[in-house]
């Protein structure tokens, strides 16, 4: 059995090169879910997982919004024709707004080889019990547990967030042949961040414990939000995907795609990294000289 797992897409503009009034950055993030989608046909995984942050912004104009859901529309419907089932979920409310999933949720309700995920909860299939934990949303959590200190509120959160994980793994099928796979879209302590610094985020956002990750035991850990790709230190089957595209200077010298997992009676056998066509960042140094020459002769020269 296979599995693709991607994330953090980030469909929607950023600041770049415009040329006849498109967006050049945006057509780049097209050009790398195009080529998943190409590799999907190829590969014929049984099973997509799609770990949030689908969209960059939330607020935008009506235009750039058709736009943008028209082309998420159709890149996990390309998807669903080349797997047996899709399983696409929210990630952060800053890049994936509540109102764009309930209109991401109508456009794809007719394809029931599709499941678009907003709450927490167990999706069973056929070829495996996916849990999903959506992304951080602070204002529902807040209205849960009311009146906390922020040192409370992290400690509070995370430890609501760690009791998730082990009571949707107790919703999964027991049977070790079927895998149970958990898609979140959150940090893991010890993840490498984007800056390449080793950093623990519980002072500033709840996370999911490691303890809480090897006590559930789930066959594979999918995960979104940080986007630089890696496999957790010490826990070799938690994954994130890595971000589809580049989005900034923090990205350079950094690998952006998708990756592909193989099972065998329920376990994980194997895992494969594809790279995407993305746009890289470069650091340019001028020194006076170069200045001096790029005032006089109008050109860049890049070694």
């Amino acid at each position: 059995m296979k599995i693709l797992h991607t994330a953090d897409w980030h469909i929607g503009q950023f600041k770049g090169p415009v040329e006849d009034g498109v967006n050049l950055r945006s057509l780049d993030t097209v050009k790398c879910l195009e080529f998943m989608v190409e590799t999907a046909k190829e590969v014929r995984p049984d099973l997509v997982c799609v770990s949030g942050d689908i969209f960059h912004q939330e607020q935008i104009g009506p235009v750039r919004y058709s736009d943008e859901m028209v082309t998420a529309t159709r890149i996990i419907e390309d998807l669903a024709e080349c797997a047996k089932f899709v399983v696409v979920m929210r990630g952060t409310p800053n890049h994936d707004g509540a109102g764009q999933f309930r209109v991401l949720t109508k456009m794809l309700e007719k394809n029931k080889k599709v499941a678009v995920i907003t709450t927490p909860q167990v999706i069973s299939t056929p070829i495996a019990d996916i849990a999903c934990i959506p992304g951080f949303d602070k204002q529902e959590f807040r209205a849960r547990f009311p009146g906390l200190s922020s040192e409370e509120e992290n400690t509070t959160w995370t430890r609501y967030i760690s009791d998730m994980v082990m009571g949707l793994r107790a919703q999964c099928s027991p049977e070790r042949e079927k895998p149970s796979i958990l898609m979140a879209h959150y940090t893991v302590p010890g993840c490498n961040m984007e800056s390449g610094q080793t950093s623990f985020f519980s002072n500033f956002e709840p996370v999911i414990p490691r303890e809480a990750l090897q006590t559930a035991d789930y066959s594979a850990t999918l995960l979104g939000h940080i986007h630089r790709p890696q496999i957790i230190e010490g826990r070799d089957n938690v994954f994130y995907s890595g971000a589809i595209n580049a989005m900034n200077f923090n990205d350079e010298g950094q690998s952006r795609g998708f990756w592909i997992h193989e099972f065998e009676r329920g376990k994980l056998k194997s895992g494969h990294r594809y790279e995407t066509p993305f746009r890289e960042f470069q650091t340019v140094t001028w020194t006076q000289e170069d200045v001096e020459s790029y005032l006089r002769e109008g050109k860049i020269f890049l070694m």
